[in-house]
């Protein structure tokens, strides 16, 4: 792990023990607002001076949540409990940086039964954890809380960024001390870029230029990542002009921070063109409209060309991203694959890079006119039928195939439909089949990235099983998609 990171976690392990009990002993009588506020006293003075958590950026942050929180059914105390707070910060994320923490997203058997601190062990300091878990007493998160939780995942993003730009300095043998003019600072920014892209931790000057070689031959976006931290460098330095850290000539290690926080607020976004593409391949071969491309045309692009369709079988059911409803005719699901580990193009220790689920934006449209966990059917059908996506135009009348479904799933809870439970999530798959990813049962998809499913297993199908899987015969048109296990998986909603 960086070693800021690493000082981050040492200083959270060395807070006096004795305030920590002062402050927990009175807990049990704050007022809410005074919890909040020494949940915020404790965290920004346990991170130190240069934290990211202001009240400043905390409304920042509290603003751009609220819609999802609003919609989201509440405990008794008006609070969140783990697996929607959670679910909240993902979207948060998403929305915020299109970038996915890792743990938050909702995948796997044990997820919905693993608390907050379970998940987020890994990145953020015990002391951080037990603050939120003793201070608010088993009530839940609330929105302030959130934000205080978000804000401290920023900052410790920001200080991963930071570390790992100290240790490139180190590899090309630069001091900190030293300026660079503008060349020799994208120079480190080139390294900077090759070592988050591979993920690698640990690395030399002699390995950084090896995975160099790595990521220009195998990685086809790599110029264009080039082109982008370039424009990113200069426009900071130009933003900066008055200051002399950020002098063009004599830049500062200072303003190579600032450079490399910018690039990681804006990579996320500009690197969602790639997923736009990929997209747009599945879609010229997609089958019938609805939202699928045959496992025969899928491997048949592959052998002509487009090589990044070759995931073997197993590891797309693996990824939650191949429809087997129709056994002779297995399918990949376009929005599951594009939103796929498997397209993670860069990763850290807190987070990846990966492709944005275009279907949020959409569900947060809904949570914005809703404002409440659910809705009546009649709202739903008229809201979705003015709501356009990439490739469904709007307004629309909605089928009444889709009107039935909702009816459905409204009389299975007293007459309104949960916005964030797997039925709904599954009639938008099929209202926005391109966009919005078909959601599995808990447990039936167990997402890898291609390195954690490589140690075990082939990521990738062989020559003569796609091409086996290219001759198989065309099925019979289909006039619209199956309703894979609808209604029957109660306990998800």
């Amino acid at each position: 792990m960086a070693l800021r990171f690493c000082l981050v976690l040492a200083l959270f392990g060395s807070v006096d023990a004795s305030l920590r009990g002062k402050l927990h002993a009175a807990a049990g009588t704050m007022s809410a607002e005074q919890l909040r506020e020494t949940v915020l006293q404790e965290v920004t003075a346990a991170l130190g001076s240069g934290n990211r958590v202001t009240q400043q950026r905390l409304k920042v942050i509290e603003d751009a949540a609220r819609p999802s929180f609003e919609a989201m059914p509440k405990n008794e105390f008006g609070n969140l409990e783990d697996a929607a707070a959670r679910y909240v910060l993902h979207r948060l994320f998403v929305q915020r940086h299109a970038i996915h923490i890792k743990g938050l997203e909702a995948s796997g058997m044990e997820w919905k039964n693993m608390s907050t601190s379970e998940v987020l062990q890994d990145h953020v300091p015990s002391f951080v954890l037990s603050l939120f878990e003793d201070r608010l007493k088993g009530q839940g998160l609330g929105l302030h809380e959130l934000a205080v939780l978000a804000a401290t995942l920023e900052h410790l993003i920001h200080d991963e960024a930071v570390a790992r730009l100290s240790a490139v300095y180190q590899a090309h043998n630069v001091s900190e001390e030293a300026r660079l003019d503008e060349n020799g600072l994208q120079e480190l920014l080139d390294t900077y870029m090759t070592i988050f892209l591979v993920g690698s931790n640990n690395f030399t000057a002699a390995s950084v230029g090896e995975d160099r070689r790595t990521v220009v031959d195998a990685y086809p976006g790599w110029h264009d990542t080039q082109k982008f931290t370039m424009q990113v460098r200069s426009s900071v330095v130009a933003a900066q002009a008055a200051d002399a850290d950020f002098s063009p000539g004599n830049l500062s290690f200072r303003a190579a921070t600032a450079v490399v926080e910018e690039i990681g607020e804006r990579y996320g976004r500009w690197q969602d063109a790639e997923c736009r593409d990929l997209k747009s391949l599945l879609t010229k071969i997609e089958h019938a409209g609805t939202g699928r491309v045959l496992l025969k045309d899928f491997y048949g692009s592959a052998l002509n060309g487009n090589w990044q369709f070759s995931e073997s079988v197993d590891y797309l059911r693996e990824l939650g991203a191949l429809d087997e409803s129709d056994p002779a005719n297995p399918a990949v699901l376009i929005p599951n694959y594009v939103n796929s580990q498997s397209n993670c193009v860069a990763s850290s220790s807190v987070y990846s890079v990966c492709c944005i689920d275009e279907c949020e934006a959409l569900l947060g449209h809904l949570e914005r006119q809703v404002a409440a966990p659910e809705a009546s059917p009649e709202q739903l059908v008229s809201l979705v039928s003015e709501l356009p996506s990439a490739t469904v135009p709007a307004p629309r009348t909605l089928p009444d195939s889709l009107k039935s479904r909702m009816n459905e799933v409204a009389s299975h809870h007293g007459g309104q439909v949960p916005l964030h439970g797997r039925l709904f999530a599954q009639w938008l798959h099929h209202a926005y089949p391109r966009e919005c990813p078909f959601p599995h049962v808990a447990g039936k998809a167990n997402p890898m990235t291609a390195d954690e499913w490589a140690a075990r297993h082939s990521v990738s199908a062989s020559t003569p099983e796609m091409q086996r899987a290219a001759e198989a015969a065309a099925p019979v048109a289909v006039s619209q998609m199956p309703w894979t296990a609808w209604l029957s998986y109660q306990p998800e909603r």
